[in-house]
């Protein structure tokens, strides 16, 4: 331990200062927590409370996964709110916010930090407001100048109009990247709120693998009155993140594969999806003796309506372009699957793509088609539907 001591005496902080003190801290294992409390003439209002959830690594790091709202109670929160209050009387809290930060072990509620001062985490006041219906600074502000307000709300239930969640996003190792798809697909779920991520337009931007707060890449922000939605949407953020983490972060070092093209294979496979009705082919190579709508990626913008078939054939065209625009391409290309339609992409296709076919399908479930159970006829085909 002392070993450890002196070595953290030699580094430098988030900040960049060099660390000239430490707090050594009693390990507390068991579950952590935030209450924000507003308080006017010493009576104490909780405003939100929210949840950490952390994943353990495998080098044993403990780091932030998500943080989403608690809107009812479970066993042993109520005490910890009670705990809150005593806390805020005992570091002589009468007026404003307090942050404080709690665990929940098998002995009870214990003290982690404590600030007078609102919650950070830049939490916007429109996005309070979406689950709460208010945010700190009204409340902070009843408490010093409605006083008479501020005890009427004091008397009202805890309640929530609908669920937040932070999402941090985890680096896997060190990489350098040169693109993030993330903006993209955020801004796809229902749940969305805002996606905040780290500066990515220099080239060969660096990422050390993530070991703290500080080292996450980014976060998004989502919130919902519908609590089942929210949770697909979380599970599919998780999904990306452990299988086609390329979506988050594209390497600097991913290129499109190079292979050799059979455009024999692909008119098979166009002549069963047209057997659907109206197809849409986005494709490098155009075929003259095909009745069905065809475009090339750069003309995919250009395209109105949905079809009953979209088949995507594009290879060649993705080579020295950043993993952004080809996100960009497929879910424009995806997008005009009509519903009840099918999406058809063979292996031509999804094995150019740095990282592959997980993230195609990645792409295809961000746009909520299901993605079918492969056929025998065809080998190496995605198939998906929209339902």
């Amino acid at each position: 331990m002392i070993k450890n001591i002196n070595e953290l005496f030699d580094e430098y902080n988030c900040f960049g200062d060099e660390n000239t003190e430490l707090l050594i801290q009693e390990f507390i294992e068991g579950e952590e927590y935030i209450v924000n409390t507003v308080s006017s003439e010493g009576k104490h209002r909780v405003t939100l409370i929210w949840k950490y959830s952390k994943v353990k690594t495998s080098d044993g790091s403990i780091i932030y996964d998500i943080m989403e709202t608690v809107d009812e109670l479970s066993l042993g929160e109520a005490e910890m709110i009670e705990y809150a209050y005593n806390v805020a009387d005992a570091i002589g809290i009468e007026y404003g916010p307090v942050h404080g930060e709690y665990m929940i072990d098998e002995d009870g509620p214990v003290l982690v930090e404590v600030n007078c001062r609102p919650c950070g985490g830049t939490l916007a006041p429109e996005f309070l407001d979406r689950i709460s219906g208010q945010h700190e600074t009204d409340s902070i502000l009843d408490a010093y100048l409605k006083p008479e307000l501020f005890k009427q709300k004091r008397k009202m239930p805890y309640r929530l109009y609908a669920k937040g969640v932070i999402k941090d996003f985890i680096v896997p190792y060190d990489l350098v990247a040169d693109s993030t798809s993330i903006h993209y697909i955020g801004k796809k779920l229902e749940s969305h709120y805002k996606t905040v991520f780290e500066d990515i337009s220099l080239p060969g931007k660096s990422f050390i693998k993530t070991k703290d707060l500080f080292s996450s890449c980014g976060l998004i922000y989502l919130v919902n009155e519908d609590h089942y939605t929210l949770q697909k949407e979380i599970d599919f953020l998780h999904d990306i993140e452990k299988n086609a983490f390329s979506l988050i972060l594209s390497e600097k070092s991913e290129k499109a594969n190079v292979l050799n093209v059979d455009y024999g294979e692909i008119k098979p496979l166009l002549k069963e999806a047209n057997t659907y009705g109206s197809t849409l082919l986005v494709s490098d190579e155009i075929f003259d003796d095909l009745n069905v709508k065809q475009v090339t990626p750069l003309e995919i913008d250009n395209v109105t309506g949905n079809y009953d078939s979209v088949l995507i054939n594009v290879h060649d065209s993705l080579q020295n372009i950043k993993g952004e625009e080809i996100t960009r391409i497929f879910l424009n290309s995806i997008s005009h699957v009509k519903k009840g339609g099918f999406l058809f992409i063979p292996a031509l296709t999804y094995e150019t793509i740095p990282g592959g076919r997980k993230v195609v399908e990645g792409l295809i479930k961000t746009l909520k088609l299901r993605i079918e159970v492969p056929s025998s006829d065809y080998d190496k085909i995605i198939i998906a539907s929209k339902t």
